[in-house]
C-alpha cells in the first residue's frame, strides 16, 4: 500500500511539474509576443503616425498642400501594410490562411517591380541587370510578392554605391523559383545578416527593419525562405525561394486582402 502511495504521489508530482513548465514557456511566449508588438508599434508605426499629424496640421494650414497629400497618402499605406503584416502574423500563426493565391508570370512582376523603382536608380545612376526567362509562372499572392520585391530592391538602391549595377537573377529549380538581387556596396556583416530579417534587427534608418521583417513574414506565408549574405568584393545580396505550385489547400481571406493600398 505504501508503495502504491509512493508511485501515485511521484505521478502527481510529474503532471504538477509538466504544467507548469508549460505554464512558464506560454508565459514566455506570450510576454516576447507582447514585447515585439509594443516595440513594433512604439517605434515604425509611431513614426509613421506622427508623420500623418504633422503633414494634417500642415495641411490645414494651407501650405504645400500637393506635396503634403502625397506624404500623407504614402504614410498611411505603409501604416495599413505594418498593420496587415502583424494581424496576418497572428492570424497565420493561427493556422489561418492569409494569402489570395493566383497564377501569374514572376518574370512581368520582376520587370514591373524595377521599373516602378527606376526613378530612384537613376538618382544615383544605378543600372538594372537581368538574368531571367521572359515566363516563370508562379502560384502566390501577387500582391504581397510585389511588396517584397518593392521592399528588397528599393533598399539595395538606398545601400548601394553609386555608378553602379544591381543584379536581378531568377531561375527556377526543381519546383522552387530562387531570385537574388545583389548590389555593391559596404559589407555586410555576419551580425547584420543574422539579424536583417528578424523582428528587432536595430537596422540603421528606421522603417528599413519593419520592411525587412515583412518580406520574411510573406516569404514565409508563402512556404520559402528568405535571407542576405555577403559575397565578397563588397558585393551583397538578398535571396529568396518560393515554391512554384501551390502546396497547401488555400481558402481565400475574408477581409484583410481587401485592405491592401500596393497596387501594380
Amino acid at each position: 500500500m505504501s508503495i502504491a502511495k509512493d508511485l501515485l504521489f511521484i505521478i502527481v508530482l510529474l503532471i504538477l511539474f509538466f504544467v507548469l513548465r508549460k505554464n512558464i514557456s506560454l508565459k514566455s511566449e506570450l510576454f516576447n509576443q507582447r514585447e515585439n508588438f509594443i516595440k513594433t508599434l512604439s517605434h515604425d508605426i509611431r513614426v509613421s503616425t506622427l508623420a500623418q499629424i504633422r503633414g494634417l496640421d500642415l495641411l490645414y494650414s494651407k501650405y504645400n498642400q500637393e506635396e503634403l497629400i502625397s506624404d500623407i497618402n504614402n504614410s498611411c499605406k505603409y501604416s495599413l501594410d505594418m498593420i496587415n503584416m502583424l494581424l496576418n502574423t497572428y492570424r497565420y500563426e493561427n493556422g489561418e490562411q492569409v494569402l489570395n493565391k493566383e497564377m501569374f508570370n514572376f518574370s512581368d512582376l520582376v520587370s514591373i517591380s524595377c521599373a516602378n523603382l527606376d526613378y530612384q536608380a537613376e538618382e544615383k545612376n544605378l543600372e538594372f541587370y537581368f538574368n531571367m526567362n521572359s515566363s516563370i509562372p508562379v502560384f502566390g499572392d501577387k500582391s504581397e510578392l510585389a511588396k517584397v520585391l518593392h521592399y528588397l530592391i528599393s533598399t539595395t538602391i538606398f545601400y548601394s554605391e553609386r555608378n553602379k549595377k544591381i543584379a536581378v537573377i531568377v531561375k527556377k529549380v526543381c519546383e522552387e523559383i530562387e531570385v537574388a538581387i545583389m548590389y555593391s556596396g559596404n559589407p555586410l556583416s555576419e551580425e547584420e545578416c543574422r539579424r536583417m530579417f528578424s523582428n528587432n534587427p536595430r537596422f540603421s534608418t528606421v522603417g528599413h527593419g519593419i520592411k525587412m521583417y515583412m518580406c520574411k513574414k510573406v516569404i514565409e506565408f508563402h512556404g520559402g525562405k528568405i535571407g542576405v549574405e555577403n559575397l565578397k568584393n563588397k558585393l551583397n545580396s538578398f535571396t529568396f525561394t518560393i515554391p512554384v505550385k501551390n502546396n497547401i489547400s488555400m481558402v481565400k481571406p475574408a477581409l484583410l486582402s481587401k485592405l491592401q493600398p500596393f497596387r501594380l
